[in-house]
């Protein structure tokens, strides 16, 4: 949660908008299936910044690890994170934007 601006607003295609502890209890509920295991690969696009302000490209796939060892993609967005420098020096995602793929995840 440490890359997230106090601020931040996170939207997601048809969900309405999320703040800082909206996306705390979303992770919670995401990660808390003792039966899987889940892990959120990136794959960065693009970076670019400005002064104190930045963004990033990229497309997220949800892999899910089932007990029986098989590893499944469950899930693939694309987002757009803008980023913002703190006075001491830390890059802060303060809007995030994402959406589900309509392809089917490679």
């Amino acid at each position: 949660m440490s890359i997230f601006a106090d601020d931040v607003i996170f939207s997601f295609q048809g969900s309405p908008d999320s703040n800082k502890p909206d996306l705390e209890k979303s992770y919670r509920e995401e990660f808390a299936h003792p039966e899987e295991s889940r892990i959120w690969l990136p794959e960065f696009e693009e970076f670019e910044c400005s002064g104190d302000l930045g963004f990033i490209r990229s497309t997220w796939k949800l892999e899910v690890k089932t007990p029986d060892g098989k590893v499944e993609v469950k899930a693939e967005n694309r987002s757009i994170d803008i980023l913002r420098r703190s006075p001491d020096g830390e890059w802060k995602i303060f809007r995030s934007l994402n959406y589900p793929l309509t392809r089917k995840p490679k």
